[in-house]
């Protein structure tokens, strides 16, 4: 794989570029802000390594993230300007001969960036978003965590797995607490305050590194396969 640490002349056969996109957010009393972005970013690095024609860009640490208004630190971009961040970079991708960009999604809020990738695909595949919620469903299911990612959905086993395997030193574990939230239904109106006391919805008391491990194992299997589907399609 190249880095932004390669030299441009390394940079003429790429096949595409990876861009990881996580958030900056409240991530409960135990998790870092910058969960998601962790996330992201080991999930991009390790599927970097599997393409030696791939271009791993830096992390975009920030993105859609109003439903945690209210918890200190959260920061938030409008949807237009991710949209066109996103399309500014793929424009300057282009310029350097690179017309495909695999984006590696950490923060599952980001729910509008399916509509972002199909209105850049619709002259041609030139975006792909990963990974699918198929491919969480699967990794879930897989990796042994005890729950659905809809009753696990922040803060909780999941997450907290990944993060004791990526960045345990980050993690305070006295902040560890179960919550059980599984009907959210005026989430997109009241944001998380409303479900939940400590900022996590789910169950990290379940979490451990070997679950960690597995999760992202499986992601990088399930998105390996796609990514070499969308890099073979003209």
């Amino acid at each position: 794989m190249l880095t932004t640490n390669s030299k441009w002349p390394e940079l003429t056969d790429v096949e595409f570029a990876i861009l990881p996109v996580g958030s900056i957010e409240q991530h409960g009393w135990h998790l870092p802000l910058s969960t998601d972005s962790l996330i992201a970013n080991g999930l991009a690095t390790k599927l970097a390594g599997k393409f030696n024609k791939s271009y791993l860009l830096p992390l975009f640490p920030f993105t859609s993230s109003f439903e945690h208004s209210g918890f200190p630190g959260s920061v938030s971009l409008k949807v237009s300007t991710i949209a066109a961040v996103i399309e500014d970079i793929l424009d300057s991708l282009e310029f350097s001969n690179i017309k495909k960009c695999v984006i590696v999604n950490g923060h599952q809020g980001n729910h509008f960036l399916r509509n972002v990738v199909q209105e850049l695909n619709r002259f041609g595949p030139r975006v792909l978003l990963t990974p699918s919620k198929s491919a969480w469903d699967i990794a879930y299911q897989e990796a042994g965590i005890s729950t659905t990612i809809s009753k696990d959905m922040h803060a909780g086993e999941g997450e907290t797995s990944l993060i004791m395997h990526l960045n345990p030193e980050t993690i305070n574990p006295s902040g560890v607490k179960d919550v059980d939230s599984p009907s959210r239904p005026l989430f997109e109106v009241l944001g998380m305050k409303r479900y939940t006391d400590t900022g996590a919805i789910g169950f990290p008391s379940r979490a451990t590194e070997e679950k960690g491990v597995a999760l992202l194992n499986i992601l990088v299997k399930e998105c390996e396969k796609v990514i070499m589907e969308f890099v073979e399609n003209e």
